[in-house]
């Protein structure tokens, strides 16, 4: 089936140059391509051809990365499933998937985040995000706003009902376990006491430097599009 997929898309080229060149002619063509195509290079990534130079993979990756932020949530969790207990991948391509991780790939995905290294991250204001989380109305844009990440990520993060995605921004970020539990029973899906207990605990397990690294991970990608759109102007 996946073969036929590939001679349908077209990306069944001799060489890993042609073949770049054609999923990159893929990807310009929209949004409706973004699901086939990063399946088709997630199986060229997870099944390298051994006639292709190691150099390449890298390349082809850092597609998948930019590709994956165009994708929609089911598919996105789809494809984060294929690359679960992967850790000869690169962090940033695994970071991408956080949001639609199996509960155990987040906890993997933190821990290697906690070991790359001390990062230093900016506080939000945990008041102005309470206070936007009591009105409840346009919540997510005021998470992104106040959290300075990408509108995706805080409608990621809301709908992430184990509420590990918020936990990690608020852990990163430096909101306390009382605001943060505040946040997530105010603005996040309905849960039983047990849940919202649970979701403490939750909050309790977050390795804060693994936070911090992705929530600078999260406000690179705004910093990133922001900086487009000043060149751009």
């Amino acid at each position: 089936m996946r073969a036929n997929v590939a001679a349908q898309t077209g990306i069944a080229m001799s060489t890993p140059k042609e073949r770049l060149c054609h999923l990159l002619e893929l990807a310009a063509q929209g949004p409706q391509q973004r699901a086939a195509l990063a399946g088709e290079v997630a199986d060229l990534l997870l099944d390298w051809p051994a006639q292709y130079p190691q150099a390449m993979r890298a390349t082809f990756g850092a597609l998948l990365e930019k590709i994956v932020r165009e994708v929609e949530p089911p598919a996105c969790a789809l494809l984060a499933a294929r690359f679960e207990g992967r850790e000869d991948f690169p962090l940033s391509l695994l970071n991408e998937f956080f949001l639609f991780a199996s509960p155990q790939m987040k906890d993997a995905i933190l821990a290697r985040n906690d070991a790359a290294g001390a990062v230093v991250c900016a506080d939000l204001d945990a008041q102005s995000l309470l206070t936007a989380a009591r009105a409840a109305r346009g919540f997510a844009g005021e998470l992104a706003r106040i959290a300075a990440v990408p509108d995706a990520v805080a409608e990621a993060l809301l709908a992430d009902t184990s509420s590990r995605g918020l936990a990690v921004l608020a852990k990163g970020a430096g909101v306390n376990r009382a605001t943060f539990s505040a946040v997530a029973i105010l603005a996040g899906p309905a849960r039983s006491v047990h849940e919202n207990f649970a979701m403490l605990g939750v909050f309790d397990r977050v390795p804060h430097n693994g936070a911090a690294q992705l929530v600078a991970f999260w406000r690179a990608r705004c910093e990133g599009a922001a900086a487009a759109v000043e060149r751009a102007a």
